[in-house]
């Protein structure tokens, strides 16, 4: 047996050959720890010292070229600051100050990004042709496009987007900003070495599981203090959260709540450990936020597989969010479905908190803020070449119909959203009156306070607003009010029974949690009914009108055979579902209601696979 040595020994017998150590401090440590574990003596780690520098080295490689950006720019200055910012995320920065020499680079290194600054033009238009020089040289994918904005030019973000950029950045957020939004843009963390953080009051428990998700290669952090919990957030920047149900001074429900109520922690994956087998609180755990329930004690490939399964889904989910059928061409903006995911899962998070007496008012306030158009598709590209310089990092922007763009915005107070709304609004109209003839824009907004209802519902009051603000004609923003006096909601109920009438109905899927083990997957399924003026209006809004106007029977009936043609068409596909489908008490009261649904199911041949009629607990009563 050779002489034993510790780890900075090692990494002093490493360190000379590999060279890399300052730039993967992180990735040596991991590796110099699996090599201790290995090679417990000098003897036996210089036999396999060449193997060690170069599993070492092509390691270091793959982490160093996580992600690769390359900086158009005539400022240099500007150029080294975000290079090292960049560097301290595993991304690579190289810069350049003519445009020839970045279409050369490209064509040579084949960079992820290309960080346009618009003083590196002279023209507008130069964006454009240097794009197209890009594409035409390039044999594989070219780099996605992302502008820094110094010029407060509107030309330049026209240029921009019809050119394929992905983002515009400003050039006076910091470095360490910018290379953050680079970093989400990117998608870095989808392969280098994932970090979780690991939440337990417990310090024995909290070594225990940060020691075996380290042995499989994952970077830890542990906070054995609540309180702090935000703090090394921000400061660590996880890929996924390991949360004790049960701490002292605050429970892990508490904590999942302040987390989920900041949208940059959105997607970030929670999953709650507990020694107790009592399943409601379980259930609570996950309605809040969190993403899966593991119970103590864990095995450790266990606990490694539940880890490293939740990071891979959040990552894919996180590249689907950025694909292209998620941005609308035109606009570069999100598209309509990804503006209401993101709705539906808010939704999700404030009943859950108001269920559980949990408040937000910290987090601050929120609200859907839309323009709607008068004018053409250049119009509508205009108008989102404005919008686009507003908006903070977690705002959401998104193009909802063919001359709309609604805005997710989150602001401390709803005063802030309403100066926004209007400050937007004027913008786009000023630009509108400056490059255009007879375009105009009407603005609306609404605002998103306690449990608030489905994601289309509150979109289309929020353009119900903006469409009344342009009949109204333009140059103003207004917010959704419901229907007040008698005339009001007389011309309202008429507007109800003219769209049933004439089947204007969008049918909505919810996915429902399954308590025991079922083939396929679950859905309540609700209707919202379309009324003139483009409003959604959600089932407890629109069935009471309905069956006081005797009408009923005939609404259920449309409702359960689309109910059926869907688990039709799932069946026939091979993705069996068990569909829940809303019905009245009064359309069962008809003699041959039994009768014809029988004959429904038959017909379609849906006797193995038949839906759950959901009955109102009041109409019982």
């Amino acid at each position: 047996m050779g002489k034993t040595f510790d780890q900075d020994t090692l990494g002093r017998l490493i360190r000379p050959i590999i060279g890399l150590r300052s730039q993967c401090d992180a990735l040596t440590r991991y590796m110099l720890f699996r090599y201790r574990a290995r090679y417990n003596d000098c003897d036996r780690m210089l036999e396999r010292l060449p193997w060690i520098c170069e599993e070492m080295s092509s390691k270091m490689h793959e982490h160093l070229s996580a992600g690769a950006v390359l900086f158009l720019t005539p400022d240099t200055d500007t150029a080294h600051g975000l290079k090292d910012a960049l560097m301290a995320r595993q991304i690579s920065c190289e810069s350049c100050h003519e445009a020839v020499e970045a279409t050369a680079r490209i064509a040579a290194q084949a960079p992820e990004l290309l960080l346009l600054d618009t003083r590196s033009v002279a023209k507008s238009d130069e964006i454009g042709a240097l794009m197209n020089e890009i594409i035409a040289r390039q044999k594989s994918v070219s780099p996605r496009l992302v502008v820094l904005e110094q010029r407060d030019d509107i030309r330049y973000r026209l240029a921009a987007m019809r050119a394929g950029a992905v983002a515009f950045l400003r050039l006076t957020d910091t470095p360490t900003a910018l290379a953050e939004r680079l970093a989400r843009i990117i998608g870095v963390q989808d392969r280098v070495q994932a970090r979780v953080l690991v939440v337990d009051d417990q310090p024995v428990a909290a070594l225990f599981v940060a020691r075996v998700l380290q042995g499989a290669g994952m970077a830890t952090e542990q906070v054995t203090d609540p309180m702090k919990v935000m703090e090394v957030l921000e400061r660590f920047v996880p890929n996924l959260v390991l949360m004790d149900l049960h701490l002292s001074g605050a429970t892990g429900i508490d904590l999942t709540s302040v987390i989920r109520g900041q949208d940059k922690f959105a997607d970030l994956p929670i999953i709650f450990l507990s020694a107790q087998p009592d399943l409601n609180p379980q259930m609570a755990a996950l309605r809040i936020g969190g993403d899966d329930f593991l119970s103590k004690p864990i095995a450790p490939d266990r606990l490694i597989a539940a880890v490293r399964g939740r990071i891979e889904w959040a990552n894919a989910r996180i590249r689907q969010c950025s694909g292209a059928d998620e941005l609308d061409p035109l606009t570069r903006f999100a598209s309509r479905a990804h503006l209401l995911k993101r709705l539906d899962w808010m939704i999700g998070r404030s009943h859950s908190a108001r269920r559980h007496g949990l408040d937000h008012a910290s987090t601050g306030q929120r609200a859907i803020i839309c323009l709607d158009i008068l004018g053409n598709q250049e119009t509508l590209e205009l108008v989102a070449a404005e919008v686009i310089v507003h908006l903070q990092p977690d705002d959401l922007a998104a193009r909802i119909s063919d001359r709309s763009i609604a805005v997710l915005v989150s602001r401390q107070t709803l005063k802030m959203i309403v100066e926004f709304a209007h400050k937007l609004t004027l913008r786009v109209d000023k630009i509108l009156g400056e490059h255009t003839m007879g375009a105009d824009v009407g603005g609306g907004w609404y605002p998103l306070k306690g449990a608030y209802s489905d994601a289309a519902t509150l979109l289309s009051r929020a353009s119900k607003a903006a469409h009344r603000a342009l009949r109204d004609g333009g140059d103003q923003i207004s917010v959704y009010e419901r229907a007040r006096s008698a005339d009001e909601k007389a011309e309202r109920e008429a507007d109800i029974l003219e769209a049933v009438e004439a089947g204007r109905l969008e049918l909505l899927y919810e996915p429902m949690l399954a308590l025991t083990d079922s083939v396929g997957d679950r859905y309540e399924m609700t209707p919202r009914l379309m009324i003139g003026d483009g409003e959604l209006l959600p089932p407890g809004e629109f069935l009471s009108v309905v069956a006081e106007a005797g009408r009923a029977d005939h609404f259920d009936r449309w409702l359960l055979r689309a109910g059926l043609d869907v688990i039709k068409r799932k069946r026939d596909a091979g993705e069996p579902v068990l569909l829940f489908i809303h019905q009245s008490l009064l359309g069962l009261t008809d003699d041959d209601w039994i009768d014809w649904v029988r004959d429904q199911i038959n017909v379609r041949d849906l006797i193995h696979v038949p839906p759950i009629l959901q009955l109102e607990v009041s109409e019982a009563d």
